[in-house]
């Protein structure tokens, strides 16, 4: 997927580069602007003085933060870990932007909210009642954010699938490579999402990044889906056994788990299409589609060994 805005040589400092939505941001949009990304081993985001130090050295025009715990049952595990990341080291960095007038964007989640929103989608405004550790830690860090600077953004997105990236494997990844290989998969029927192809997450990135917006936007796909359905688009899309996918529901196939999920969990679009347009964010079966025709690229490309 192309990308659809033109950044007129920016600098963005990009925090979480190497994960999988900011390696793919680099991707689309190294020739449109100049991205500082620096690696861990440069900046420790969880050192006040090193951010700080960070931030002015590269005296960037705005800065994005994509970096935190991201697994749900990790940070369940490890709060302190999580609170550090997802929150405290956000505050480093928002402190310092706002100090120097540049603005901060922070791509947050749908886990702010309890999950139990059941006749619509969440909106912005929605009262956030986050339910598990992660949740919380996220929704810290977007009180942060918000709090220090009118200048800043929160970017809320959902279940993020990329078939670019090797080193998390994402739902959709996961289920392509069960059915391709032929193994059983279960799907849940009762729990409700709108999953985020990558590309459609940078290009909203990008868009407001491009107009400096601040607040607060929801950056998924435009309609949703059960993650049963989901995984049967999926099998769809690639010819795959059918047969392959059985059904479970919510409560069966999340018993055993560390953290809390949401049941409902839908970020409503309205609001960013209404500021940007109909052309950025797609339905899940587009997203599922460009996932397919990239996909088809990486398995072409030769491999090196």
């Amino acid at each position: 997927m192309y990308i659809l805005c033109d950044m007129s040589r920016q600098k963005i400092l990009v925090y979480g580069i190497t994960g999988m939505t900011g390696t793919r941001f680099a991707e689309l949009v190294r020739d449109k602007f100049k991205i500082i990304g620096p690696p861990r081993f440069i900046v420790d985001l969880t050192n006040k003085k090193q951010v700080k130090k960070n931030i002015r050295d590269v005296s960037p025009d705005q800065i994005l933060y994509l970096a935190g715990i991201t697994k749900v049952d990790e940070a369940q595990q490890n709060p302190k870990n999580a609170y550090l990341l997802n929150s405290e080291a956000v505050k480093y960095a928002a402190k310092e932007s706002a100090l120097l007038n540049i603005p901060f964007h922070y791509v947050s989640t749908d886990a702010v909210f309890d999950g139990k929103l059941k006749n619509r989608l969440y909106k912005e405004n929605d009262k956030t009642n986050p339910i598990s550790i992660y949740g919380k830690s996220k929704l810290a860090g977007e009180k942060v954010v918000l709090e220090f600077s009118n200048k800043n953004s929160v970017i809320r997105t959902i279940m993020i699938y990329s078939p670019n990236y090797p080193h998390k494997k994402d739902f959709a990844k996961f289920a392509y490579e069960s059915l391709k290989y032929k193994k059983p998969i279960t799907g849940i029927i009762d729990q409700f999402i709108n999953p985020t192809y990558v590309d459609d997450l940078v290009n909203g990135i990008c868009k407001i990044l491009q107009k400096r917006e601040s607040g607060i936007y929801h950056v998924a796909a435009t309609d949703s889906t059960t993650n049963f359905e989901f995984l049967k688009k999926i099998e769809k899309t690639f010819k795959f056994n059918k047969n392959l996918i059985t059904e479970t529901t919510f409560n069966e196939f999340f018993k055993d788990k560390t953290a809390p999920r949401q049941q409902y969990s839908r970020l409503s679009t309205e609001k960013f299409r209404k500021k940007f347009g109909n052309g950025i964010l797609h339905k899940i079966d587009q997203g599922i589609n460009e996932f397919k025709k990239q996909m088809s690229k990486l398995e072409t490309q030769p491999i090196d060994v």
